[in-house]
């Protein structure tokens, strides 16, 4: 069988990894003398790169992270005093996802909060774990809208497959009736199925103000608070340390 016959096949085939792994084989005299099995193993592995690395650029387009190359080796320690580096190690596992369990990212404006969420959000896609990232705003405002153009049930199906949800900047503005509702719907939905990262300004113990409503509030927050990994940021605004004017980092 010659070379044109395999790369016509794996066309055929839809195996376009694989067809690149028969290429290098066969310019490569490294690859010569190999055993049959082990050029047959080289070749299933470059098929399964090429699928992994393909999954790996669709979750990153759909998960819309704010700062989609960022990730956690690029993180400064000096920046994250507060932060250790075992507990970081720990949580990029994502073992805390598998577990439907929740990280909260607390900390004044400017200490890393949207940036180290976006690091562990890469940290999940590169595990192939499927992500969404929302101004905690502009998703209740979406699940408003998706109400009110009768679209909520597809809203809620797209928002149910992803096992890690990413909600930013939470408490900045006060719920309404309907938007309280419909976000403890979403809570109840994804709870033990579905884990969370939230970023805030504000410490948990104020969380119930954002609600206007104690009971919705102890529901929701009953789920999320008890199964949660909270990690607070404190100190200078990393702009103002770095001397920017604006940046990654501005969260």
């Amino acid at each position: 069988m010659n070379a044109k016959t395999v790369k016509l096949l794996c066309q055929q085939l839809h195996l376009p990894g694989l067809q690149s792994g028969f290429e290098t084989q066969s310019t490569s005299a490294s690859y010569l003398d190999m055993p049959f099995d082990d050029r047959l193993v080289a070749l299933l592995q470059a098929q399964l790169n090429f699928q992994q690395n393909n999954r790996q650029a669709t979750l990153k387009r759909q998960a819309k992270l704010r700062f989609p190359s960022t990730y956690l080796e690029q993180i400064e320690q000096k920046f994250y005093p507060e932060l250790k580096m075992p507990t970081l190690r720990q949580l990029a596992k994502c073992d805390w996802i598998r577990a439907h369990q929740h990280v909260l990212l607390i900390g004044p404006t400017g200490t890393g909060k949207t940036t180290l969420a976006c690091a562990f959000a890469n940290e999940a896609i590169q595990q192939q774990i499927p992500v969404l990232f929302f101004r905690m705003a502009n998703l209740l405002l979406q699940l408003v809208a998706a109400r009110n153009e009768n679209t909520l049930n597809k809203l809620a199906r797209k928002i149910a497959r992803a096992p890690l949800l990413v909600l930013d900047d939470w408490g900045n503005a006060l719920m309404s009736s309907e938007e309280r509702h419909l976000f403890f719907e979403l809570i109840e939905a994804r709870d033990q199925q579905g884990s969370l990262m939230i970023t805030s300004q504000y410490p948990v113990t104020t969380w119930h103000e954002t609600f206007q409503d104690a009971t919705i509030a102890d529901s929701v927050l009953d789920r999320i608070v008890h199964k949660s990994h909270q990690l607070t940021l404190n100190g200078e605004s990393i702009r103002k340390q770095q001397g920017l004017s604006g940046g990654e980092h501005d969260h």
